[in-house]
């Protein structure tokens, strides 16, 4: 039998978030730092997708990365009014297993909020190393509130989960931010969550899942009151990248 609790009434505003756009990010080897490359934001065209100085300092190092991560030049200026491959092939698709996990995440089926779903889920695909950052407008207290599942679930620890378990978090030697039931590791936010650091206000517990079909998937609303979109490396490239 399919068990998918409601651990809180906070589900449901995740389809009032402001997501207004997405960053397409990665984790770089050398230092295990996440940079974002680009940015997607909805606009008067429909989208624009355009390059940061991250992707244009990394692609000179990583030819293979230019050839995934391209854009059309358009007026000597490397843009996209339609979505991105990159972007497109972590989009959802109309199927059961969406079905499932719209549910688990609160969100409506089958007229799914795109750029929702994959900034909640972080867009990971089978092919690729990319993931996903979402781009959130902060609330009337000048807080950010972001939606995500968490990575390398404990399932003992996950076994164990009380609607009032307090998380609690720490950072780990490579800037991952790890979540904890007391001091039990529960598992990791997704990697850009490691540009806040000890910046992040709180991580509630929203949701967990016991859908075999879903494996180990536990919702959380992480709030912080700094702008993770303020750090340099989210700068946007202003003409043509020369790889």
């Amino acid at each position: 039998m399919t068990t998918v609790q409601n651990w809180h009434s906070g589900i449901a505003q995740i389809e009032e978030s402001k997501i207004i756009g997405l960053y397409l990010g990665w984790v770089v080897p050398e230092d295990g730092q996440w940079q974002p490359l680009m940015r997607l934001v909805k606009s008067d065209r429909g989208y624009e997708a355009t390059h940061t100085r991250a992707y244009q300092r990394l692609a000179h190092k990583y030819r293979g990365m230019a050839e995934m991560v391209s854009l059309p030049t358009v007026d000597g200026k490397e843009i996209a009014y339609t979505i991105p491959d990159i972007f497109s092939v972590r989009m959802p698709r109309l199927r059961p297993d969406t079905e499932r996990r719209c549910k688990f995440l609160g969100l409506d089926y089958p007229n799914i909020d795109r750029l929702t779903f994959i900034a909640i889920t972080g867009g990971n695909i089978n092919g690729d190393s990319y993931d996903i950052c979402p781009i959130i407008k902060p609330n009337s207290y000048g807080e950010y509130q972001f939606y995500c599942v968490l990575q390398e679930v404990n399932s003992d620890v996950k076994s164990n989960l009380a609607a009032y378990s307090k998380l609690q978090y720490d950072l780990a030697s490579n800037g991952r931010v790890v979540v904890k039931v007391a001091s039990d590791e529960l598992g990791l936010l997704p990697p850009y969550f490691s540009l806040l650091g000890n910046d992040i206000t709180e991580i509630e517990l929203i949701n967990v899942s016991d859908d075999p079909y879903l494996g180990n998937k536990i919702l959380v609303a992480v709030v912080s009151k700094v702008d993770l979109y303020a750090n340099r490396c989210f700068e946007l490239v202003t003409g043509k990248v020369i790889v």
